[in-house]
Formats: structure tokens, sequence, C-alpha cells
């Protein structure tokens, strides 16, 4: 498999993943607003899923919200899944007020 790498544009609103040839095989997408970013949609390539890239592009996404101080809401299942089942996303996971 060929070595991919991740990219933040922030103008675009999410991390994309891409292969050595430039081809775009995986993305994170999020919606900011004033309290969180809405991760709601994740996307792999079906010819390159099962080599971790969601997982990748998630753990970026969090990262890259704790650098801008920024917390998530996953509403796109995959982050939701990831990120509710993993304490290593407490610190980052924006929970709603319940009545």
């Amino acid at each position: 498999m060929t070595e991919i790498q991740s990219k933040y544009e922030p103008e675009a609103k999410r991390i994309v993943a891409t292969a050595d040839d430039g081809q775009e095989v995986g993305m994170i997408e999020y919606a900011a607003n004033d309290d969180y970013w809405n991760a709601n949609h994740t996307w792999v390539n079906p010819n390159y899923r099962g080599y971790g890239i969601a997982r990748k592009l998630v753990n970026m996404l969090a990262d890259t919200a704790r650098a801008e101080g920024v917390k998530i809401l996953p509403t796109c299942s995959y982050a939701k899944h990831v990120m509710e089942k993993d304490a290593a996303f407490a610190d980052v996971l924006f929970k709603q007020d319940t009545p």
C-alpha cells in the first residue's frame, strides 16, 4: 500500500487523506459553530478500507480541535462510535446537556 498523507483544510472544514499520487482516499468533515465542531461525515475510498485511515482522520480531527480549544460533537456514526468508546477522546468530546 502507498503511504497516506493527511492534511487539515480549515477553510473547507475537513481533514483529507491522500495517496502518493494525490488521489483523495478519505476525509472527515465537520460543521463549526460557537460551542463545538460537529463531526458529521467520514468517508474512505472502498479500495483503501481496512488500513485504519478513518481512525487516523478522527485522531487528527481530535488533535486539531485540542489545539484550537474546541470540543467535538460526533454525529457521523463512525466518529461517534470511536469517540464515545475510547477514553482518549474524553477531553475533546462535547457533551450536550440533557434534561
